[in-house]
């Protein structure tokens, strides 16, 4: 669970609610990276999987990446020599509305762009396409050596210098929950995400990369009972790509 604003409760707990998107995505010309912010009105579709479970069967011991399919008015400038980066960063963020206020922004995932494509719709514009994945594909690595340590390592040590071998940071739920004190042999011949498994088994759990980005180990018994759909004024469910986006 997130953390929200008295105003964003105020606001959900009112009848005639709804929720907006926008996209944060970088665009870069040879000198410069500026963060373009790409509202509701400039995407055409957005659906993001962000299971707790591989293959949607419920199993443990699994680091599942999220991904990311989106559609959206192409923000790229090419007569000025301006493009989005390849695997570029995208940031998909949610507020909640009213007849009378708006929340802050909240961050429902952050994703890599894998694959692109540019077509020119009926009105003559640039819309790109594209899927992503998050972080949890950093992890799809060889174990990197490791001269700084002795053998076996502490489960937490162990998590730390993966995630600092990848730039990605360690929700503090997860190192809360890692208290059990496992030792792990030198992973020599496995990849990081396979040793993800490993701890996310011996936790009964598995990982996930958050909402915000980070690290988090997920255990069975603490998934979260209730859910929302982003819903228009009406309180319609909206359907970016024909499918709900979860809250």
């Amino acid at each position: 669970m997130q953390n929200t604003s008295a105003l964003y409760d105020q606001i959900v707990a009112s009848p005639n609610h709804w929720f907006e998107a926008q996209l944060l995505i970088p665009t870069a010309d040879s000198h410069t990276e500026i963060i373009e912010y790409l509202s509701q009105r400039r995407i055409f579709s957005i659906s993001t999987n962000h299971s707790a479970f591989s293959d949607g069967v419920p199993k443990i011991g699994c680091a599942i990446s999220g991904e990311v399919d989106a559609t959206f008015i192409d923000p790229s400038t090419p007569s000025a020599g301006v493009y989005v980066p390849k695997m570029a960063k995208i940031q998909l963020e949610i507020r909640a509305k009213n007849d009378f206020s708006a929340s802050e922004w909240i961050p429902k995932g952050t994703f890599y762009i894998d694959t692109r494509e540019i077509s020119h719709n009926d009105d003559g514009l640039d819309v790109m396409k594209i899927h992503g994945y998050d972080a949890m594909l950093k992890f799809e690595q060889m174990y990197p050596s490791d001269d700084s340590h002795d053998y076996p390592l502490l489960d937490t040590t162990l998590l730390q210098f993966m995630a600092d071998s990848v730039g990605v940071v360690i929700d503090q739920r997860t190192l809360d929950i890692m208290n059990r004190g496992f030792m792990f042999s030198l992973p020599a011949g496995y990849t990081m995400r396979e040793m993800l498994g490993y701890i996310a088994s011996a936790y009964g759990g598995n990982f996930v990369i958050s909402d915000e980005g980070k690290l988090l180990l997920v255990q069975l018994g603490g998934l979260r009972n209730e859910t929302y759909y982003l819903v228009d004024e009406n309180g319609d469910p909206i359907t970016f790509g024909g499918n709900r986006i979860l809250v």
